[in-house]
This record gives structure tokens, C-alpha cells and sequence, in this order.
């Protein structure tokens, strides 16, 4: 397979606000690479720096210190017109008083194309984001989806060598941003453009992505593909943040990881940890199961969740476990509270955090 060029590069690239005293650092020596057409993007809670780090991408911002490269040419310096890259925002920021079809066109008109070429562009793009036969149309009659479908195609138009999109679809109602978010992947994978995608959604980020980096206080803690974030992540703040996880406390002993509290030792191969040393155990709570050989607890809590049933269950001198079964027939009602539980955990599920 052909190794993807690197679109965009970043080197030790920091980003600092105010002065003295009250000087704030958004973005603290980030480096990584994004390949061409690839859909990456940047996950973090707000105040992790992400849109920052978008913003110096884009040209709206300079850094600090660092470097950034598109395809090998260096962006510090140059101004947004100057860089063939376009950003989708949260608001969409179409313009009322043009028609759909105007909204589309008018970054080609800015640069004097000629009429017949904006004319059949326009209606690619229209075709594009499945809205043919609605150029004529003004924003204000459309839905929330079709407005943000106006603002992709008017990025889109002028074939942007990267498309960065800032929290794009958190005005959308719930069901519409699931639909869109299998509408972004496609425009992705047809176009063949780099996107990267700001959000502090977890399942948006793992739903889209070729490539997740998980932010906090400015620094890059992971990055990976969605399967390897979310089932190896390399800290506890990767862990926690991407999805549910449950942790237990443990000592790291010769023959597995001595849970105390009477609960006995799991079995493990401790090769490479510290004899003696505390760490915390991170299990998804859908790699658990209910099992006579496991370990003893109550089932505290139980909220059904339609497709599945999670059972919130207290176990000896641990924090509270989630247990995660799908539903079958009556399955909710199978384990009331009260119920004296044992909850297996396969070695496999386990993931080892010595931080």
C-alpha cells in the first residue's frame, strides 16, 4: 500500500494568550502529522485547545512558537486568503440575503471565475450534499441539516486542499447529527480532502474518524486510530474521557493484580510492570458479564438503555462498577436491586494504567 503524503505538519507548535502573570498556555509543544485525505480530528474537552490549535491551522491566530507545514510549505506568517484551506463553523455563517445557489457561488465569484465554470460547479456541490433542485432557496427555508449542507458545499467549492470543521454539527438535534455525521464521512471519501474535525463529542469522534488526537490542558495525550483509543488508551485521562470505563485499584504482584478488600488476585501477565506498585485497572463496562466464578458484589442502580441494560454494582473497597448486557427478551428485569452478583472480567478486557 502507498504510505498518504503529509498534509499537515506540526512541529512543537505552542500558542500563548496575555502577558506576565496572567500569560495562559493553549497549546504546549503539539506535534503531529496529518495525512492527505484523511479524516482527523482533534477530540477534547472545552479549554483543551483544539479550536485553538484549528485557529493556527486556519490563519486566524499565529503561534507562538512551533512550526506548520501544508504539503512541505510553511504557514507561519501567511494570512487565511493565502492558504488554500477552508473552515466550516458552528454558526454556518451563510448569508440571508443570497440564495442557496449564491451562498455556493461566492467564494468563486471573489476570485473571478467565469460564469459557466461557477454555474456548473454549483450545481456539483448541489449534487454533492443532496440538495439538487434547491439553489433557489434562502436559508431561512431551510432546515438546520440543509443549512449546514449549504455551508460544507460553499466550502467545498473551490476544491481547498483541507477543510477544517469547528464543532459543526452541535446545533443539530440529535438524530440529525447522527445523519450527519455518516453525510461528512461520505463527503470525506468522495471529495478525497483532508478534514479535520474539531468536537468534544466521543462518539462523533470515533463514528468519523481515520484518526483521533485526544487533547487536555494544551497537550496532545494520545493519538490513534478510534479502536486503538478507545481499547488501549495510554493514560487514565484517555480512558475516562473516550466513552465509559470503569477502574479498580491493584497491586501489581508476581502471579496477576491483587485487587485487596478480599476479592482476591486476577490473573495476568505482569511482564514489564513494577512488583509491589499500585495502578489502576481500566475495563469497558460492555467487556463485563455476570459469572458464578467472578468477583462478589450488589447491584446498587439499574438503568435500562432500550438496547442494553447497564447494572451500576458496588463491590468490596472498589469503586462502583458498570456493567453493560444487551437486552434480550426481559433481560432488564433479570438482575434487580438488591441482587448478590458476581461480575466475571476476561484478562483480555483488562487495561493496565500505571499513571
Amino acid at each position: 500500500m502507498q504510505q498518504r503524503q503529509v498534509a499537515i505538519q506540526i512541529q512543537a507548535l505552542s500558542m500563548c494568550f496575555g502577558q506576565g502573570d496572567d500569560q495562559v498556555k493553549a497549546l504546549d509543544s503539539v506535534s503531529l502529522d496529518i495525512q492527505d485525505n484523511e479524516f482527523f480530528t482533534l477530540l477534547g474537552p472545552s479549554g483543551c485547545g483544539k479550536t485553538t490549535l484549528l485557529r493556527l491551522i486556519a490563519g486566524f491566530e499565529q503561534p507562538t512558537s512551533g512550526h506548520l507545514s501544508l504539503f512541505g510549505k510553511r504557514l507561519e506568517g501567511s494570512m487565511p486568503f493565502e492558504r488554500p484551506i477552508n473552515t466550516v463553523f458552528q454558526s454556518y455563517a451563510l448569508f440571508p440575503h443570497l440564495t442557496v445557489a449564491k451562498n455556493i457561488a461566492f467564494g468563486l465569484e471573489m476570485q473571478k471565475k467565469p460564469a459557466s465554470e461557477i454555474d456548473r460547479i454549483v450545481e456539483e456541490m448541489l449534487v454533492l450534499v443532496k440538495l439538487k433542485g434547491m439553489g433557489n432557496r434562502k436559508p431561512n427555508q431551510l432546515s438546520g441539516g440543509q443549512q449546514q449542507r449549504v455551508a460544507l458545499a460553499r466550502a467545498l467549492a473551490n476544491h481547498p486542499k483541507v477543510l477544517l470543521l469547528d464543532e459543526s454539527l452541535s446545533a443539530l438535534d440529535l438524530k440529525l447529527r447522527k445523519e450527519m455525521q455518516v453525510e461528512l464521512k461520505r463527503l470525506q471519501r468522495e471529495t478525497g480532502i483532508t478534514f479535520i474535525f474539531v468536537t468534544h463529542d466521543q462518539e462523533e469522534a470515533l463514528t468519523m474518524s481515520d484518526r483521533i488526537a485526544v487533547l487536555s490542558g494544551g497537550v496532545v495525550q494520545q493519538i490513534g486510530t478510534p479502536s486503538e483509543i478507545y481499547d488501549a488508551p495510554v493514560n487514565r485521562f484517555v480512558a475516562d474521557f473516550i466513552g465509559e470505563t470503569n477502574f479498580l485499584n491493584a497491586v501489581v504482584v508476581a502471579d496477576g493484580l491483587d485487587l485487596g478488600n478480599g476479592l482476591g488476585t486476577l490473573a495476568f501477565n505482569t511482564s514489564g510492570l513494577t512488583m509491589g506498585k499500585p495502578v489502576t485497572l481500566a475495563i469497558r463496562p460492555e467487556r463485563l458479564c455476570f459469572d458464578e466464578s467472578g468477583l462478589p458484589g450488589v447491584i446498587d442502580n439499574v438503568v435500562y438503555m432500550g438496547t442494553d441494560t447497564v447494572y451500576h454494582v458496588t463491590l468490596p473497597g472498589q469503586p462502583m462498577m458498570q456493567v453493560r448486557l444487551q437486552n434480550d427478551y426481559g433481560a432488564n428485569a433479570a438482575y434487580p436491586v438488591g441482587t448478590n452478583v458476581r461480575v466475571g472480567i476476561l484478562t483480555e478486557s483488562i487495561r493496565v494504567l500505571e499513571d
